[in-house]
């Protein structure tokens, strides 16, 4: 059975949403609050959840309770989002950034790629290879793309079965018309890969505040446990969606 450890004000809006998930997905236990990284249920089948409380000082939580989980191990955590289209015309899509390494090298990028295809296989149920664009959000030419996205995809465009592996600009990953205009071959991206926060931040924001035609489901990606990054505008509806993916698996 699966515990939610609670981080933050635990409002009726986070009640509500964990009850509502426990109805429909028998393996929740409950939830227990959190005050501070300390306390840790007794079971290790638990999920870490944001509630009422600002990022930053979740993720000093995260961290702490990954250090001891991990008895000091390195570890890689990154920010992970998975995009819903509201209207179901297009297929889910993740997009992830460097929110926990803000800036980070080739190596903390292969775990950025590498834990996004994870929660791509796990959460939606996907067997096949996802196709992965690495993008920067510049002008119509490669050289405005980041440094660091051309020299990775350099170094591992080959580690990728059949030319899954794109580096492109920001308008073609994300828009079919302007992909054909391009004579770009292939699908629409299944992971989108930033190298810095801001950029991912600008996506997330125009994709699920401005077109109002996604939602986001936040996860971060490469601990021990499940974790579950809310936004604090989350409605009850879409928290409980959230913790019915978390514990898919």
């Amino acid at each position: 059975m699966t515990n939610i450890l609670c981080f933050g004000n635990v409002s009726d809006k986070y009640k509500n949403a964990i009850e509502n998930a426990m109805h429909g997905c028998s393996n929740i236990k409950g939830f227990e609050y959190a005050s501070d990284s300390g306390e840790l249920p007794n079971t290790d089948d638990f999920i870490l959840m944001k509630c009422d409380i600002h990022s930053d000082d979740f993720l000093r939580h995260v961290i702490a309770i990954n250090k001891k989980l991990t008895n000091g191990e390195k570890f890689y955590l990154t920010h992970c989002f998975i995009l819903f289209n509201k209207s179901g015309n297009h297929a889910p899509f993740i997009l992830t950034d460097a929110a926990c390494v803000p800036t980070p090298d080739e190596n903390q990028l292969t775990h950025i790629v590498q834990n996004a295809v994870t929660l791509f296989s796990d959460k939606l149920n996907n067997n096949r290879a996802p196709f992965i664009s690495l993008i920067s959000a510049g002008g119509d030419t490669n050289t405005k793309i980041a440094p660091l996205l051309h020299s990775w995809y350099a170094s591992h465009r080959n580690d990728f079965p059949n030319n899954t592996l794109r580096i492109e600009q920001l308008d073609v990953a994300l828009d079919s018309n302007v992909r054909s205009e391009k004579h770009i071959d292939g699908e629409l991206a299944d992971i989108i890969v930033v190298d810095n926060i801001n950029t991912g931040n600008a996506i997330l924001k125009s994709l699920t505040v401005l077109s109002n035609d996604w939602y986001a489901v936040g996860f971060i990606i490469g601990a021990k446990n499940t974790i579950i990054l809310n936004s604090r505008s989350a409605s009850e509806e879409t928290l409980t969606e959230n913790i019915f993916i978390a514990c898919k698996k």
